[in-house]
C-alpha cells in the first residue's frame, strides 16, 4: 500500500505524503518504518491490538499510532472512520521521526510554533473527542479528502495539509483534555480551567471559529448568559468572550500561514473574516505585522535555524 497521494493535473507528480481513506478495510496494513496512522472513528466500535494487547474504541474517538508500531484492527460492522496515513512531514519538511524523539524537539516546537504530535508519540492510542468537536473534525477530515482527490487547482496538497492542520490542532487539543482529566489547558497552556461553562465556551469557540460567533450564541452554547461568561472570561483570561474569539482565529491563522500556501484570502474566510482587509486589520493589531510578512519571516526564520 502507498501511503502518499500524488499529483495528477496540477504539480503532477508531486508527492503529498499523506494518504486517506473513508470506511476502507483496516486488515494487511503495514505501517512499520513507515508513517503515521490516525483513524477518526465517528460510528460504532473498533478492536485494535498493539504488541498483543487487546482493547476496544467506541465512538467517538481519535486512534493514533506510530511507525514503530504494526496495529492489528477488528472493524465492527456498524464503524464509519476515515484512515489517515500521514508522514510528519507532510506538516513540514522538517519533522522527520528523528527530529520528533529528539530531547530538543520540545524547545524546537515551541520556537517554531511546530506540532508536537504527543498523542502517537505517547502511547495512548485512544483520544476521546467531545461532541462540540466532533462536528469540525468530521468536516475538516471531508474537505481533505475532497482536496486530495480532486485537486482542483495549483494549491491542492496545501489545501489538503490545511484542513489536516485543522484536525491535529483538534485532536491536540483533545490529548490535552484527557492528560488533565475534566479540566482543560488555556490555549497558551498557562493555567486550567475549572469552571465548566467557561469551558464548554472556550471549546464551543475553538471548535466554531471559522462561523459568524456572537455573544448569545457562544453563552447558550455554555448554559449561561452574556453577563455571566463575560465576567467569567475576564477573570480567567483578563478579555471580554469576542476577544477570546479573535486571538483564537489569529492563532489558527499563524500556523495556516506558517505551514502552508494557501492563499491568504482563503485563510481569512477559513478562520472566520468576511474579508482579508478585515483580516489583515485584527492580525496586525495583535501580531503587529501583515499576514504577507509574516508568512515571508516564519519560514526565512525556519530555513535559517533548521
Amino acid at each position: 500500500m502507498e501511503f502518499f497521494t500524488v499529483g495528477k493535473k496540477y504539480n503532477k507528480g508531486k508527492v503529498a505524503h499523506i494518504y486517506c481513506e473513508k470506511n476502507a478495510p483496516l486488515n494487511s496494513i503495514s505501517i512499520m518504518g513507515n508513517c503515521f496512522l490516525m483513524v477518526i472513528l465517528t460510528r460504532g466500535s473498533i478492536g485494535f491490538s498493539v504488541n498483543g494487547t487487546m482493547r476496544e474504541a467506541t465512538a467517538p474517538v481519535f486512534l493514533c499510532f506510530n511507525e514503530t508500531e504494526s496495529p492489528v484492527f477488528e472493524v465492527k460492522p456498524s464503524a464509519e472512520y476515515t484512515a489517515v496515513y500521514f508522514h510528519p512531514k507532510f506538516l513540514n519538511v522538517n519533522m522527520c521521526f528523528g527530529l520528533l524523539r529528539n530531547t530538543k524537539y520540545s524547545d524546537i516546537a515551541t520556537t517554531h510554533d511546530m506540532f508536537m504530535l504527543k498523542p502517537f508519540l505517547d502511547g495512548v492510542h485512544i483520544i476521546p473527542i467531545c461532541e462540540t468537536y466532533l462536528e469540525k473534525i468530521s468536516q475538516s477530515a471531508g474537505y481533505m479528502i475532497e482536496e486530495l482527490e480532486q485537486q482542483r487547482d495549483w494549491y491542492w496538497s496545501c489545501r489538503g495539509r490545511s484542513y489536516f492542520m485543522e484536525i491535529i490542532i483538534s485532536l491536540e487539543r483533545m490529548y490535552g483534555l484527557i492528560g488533565y482529566g475534566a479540566a482543560l489547558e488555556k490555549s497558551d497552556n498557562s493555567f486550567l480551567i475549572e469552571d465548566t461553562r467557561l469551558r464548554d465556551a472556550v471549546l464551543y469557540i475553538e471548535s466554531h471559529y471559522s462561523e459568524a460567533l456572537t455573544l448569545a450564541k457562544i453563552s447558550s452554547s455554555a448554559g449561561t448568559n452574556p453577563t455571566v461568561l463575560s465576567a467569567l472570561m475576564k477573570n480567567a483570561f483578563d478579555c471580554s468572550v469576542m476577544e477570546y474569539l479573535k486571538r483564537h482565529r489569529i492563532t489558527i491563522a499563524k500556523k495556516q500561514l506558517a505551514f502552508t500556501d494557501v492563499p491568504i484570502k482563503d485563510i481569512a474566510n477559513m478562520v472566520g473574516f468576511k474579508t482579508v482587509q478585515h483580516f489583515s486589520r485584527v492580525f496586525k493589531k495583535y501580531v503587529n505585522t501583515t499576514p504577507a510578512v509574516f508568512r515571508k519571516e516564519s519560514v526565512e526564520r525556519r530555513k535559517k535555524e533548521l
